[in-house]
């Protein structure tokens, strides 16, 4: 009897496993494991026996008790809020800055097995990055450069972040704050400059009329040395400071505002004077 029973035992134990033979070489065994379903935009790193791989977005079939969900990663963009920042810059301007950052997964085995937390570590590099970036610019620099400096961070730290499979996608400063005596400062020296700056256009301005002018009174000498060969450098002075008087007379007096003219005590001398200069200007000009 009890070898009749362990005859059966030893005939079933071989049936089993030639079942399980048979099942290994024909459908496999992983034909009849659990099924789980990974979303789209996600990876699940898993661990067999020590042996890590990724399952990917749709359905993924598991071994109970051999494999080990290590975890489930989102391939969406994901915000970094770091924390406000006290830096000084380069003129010892102690500014408060706020921003965030965007970041995406790119190799989620990297950022699951590499980093211990890929979201703190990205933060601390972009933090760092800004203080050292910031710290080396002037303030007025800073509040116009955002934009720069912003790809600035991204391009220091790409290299270190894709290490663990993290991608930096994008720095956005929200805020760039300092005392108020630092902005009444700063608005004294934003008007002082302005005032620089008008005056230096002021300048330019009356440099160029100047210029205008001297080439204008060239160009009369020249006409009248032309058309007049035989008048002397000074009787050609003296009649071109002679026609700027008429033309000075005749703006003044056609003047919408001006109601009468007073002429200097030497009024009839020099009214003479004109009256004859401009006879030989339009001599002049018939002649030319």
């Amino acid at each position: 009897m009890l070898e009749s029973t362990l005859l059966y035992w030893v005939m079933g134990i071989f049936f089993v496993i030639a079942v399980l033979i048979l099942m290994f070489y024909t459908v496999g065994f992983d034909k009849f494991m659990p099924i789980v379903v990974v979303d789209s935009q996600e990876e699940w790193v898993v661990d067999r026996l020590g042996k890590d791989r990724v399952l990917g977005e749709g359905l993924n079939r598991i071994i109970p008790g051999l494999d080990r969900v290590e975890a489930k990663v989102t391939l969406k963009e994901q915000p970094i809020d770091p924390p406000e920042q006290e830096i000084v810059t380069k003129d010892n301007i102690t500014i408060k800055v706020d921003m965030i950052a965007m970041i995406k997964i790119v190799d989620s085995m990297k950022a699951v097995m590499e980093v211990e937390d890929y979201k703190e570590a990205v933060q601390s590099l972009i933090m760092t990055s800004v203080v050292d970036t910031m710290g080396k610019m002037e303030l007025k620099d800073i509040q116009t450069q955002l934009t720069d400096i912003s790809k600035k961070v991204i391009s220091h730290i790409e290299e270190e972040s894709l290490r663990w499979g993290v991608k930096l996608t994008q720095v956005k400063f929200e805020s760039v704050n300092y005392s108020d005596d630092i902005k009444k400062s700063m608005e004294q020296i934003t008007i002082s400059e302005n005032k620089k700056k008008a005056m230096i256009t002021e300048a330019e301005a009356k440099k160029e009329a100047a210029q205008r002018e001297a080439e204008a009174l060239l160009h009369k000498i020249e006409i009248l040395q032309k058309n007049m060969p035989d008048m002397s450098n000074e009787k050609i002075l003296e009649f071109t400071k002679s026609l700027d008087y008429i033309n000075s007379m005749k703006n003044l007096s056609s003047s919408e505002n001006a109601k009468f003219v007073i002429y200097p005590s030497d009024v009839q001398q020099s009214m003479d004077k004109a009256m004859g200069v401009e006879y030989m200007t339009q001599a002049m000009n018939q002649k030319s």
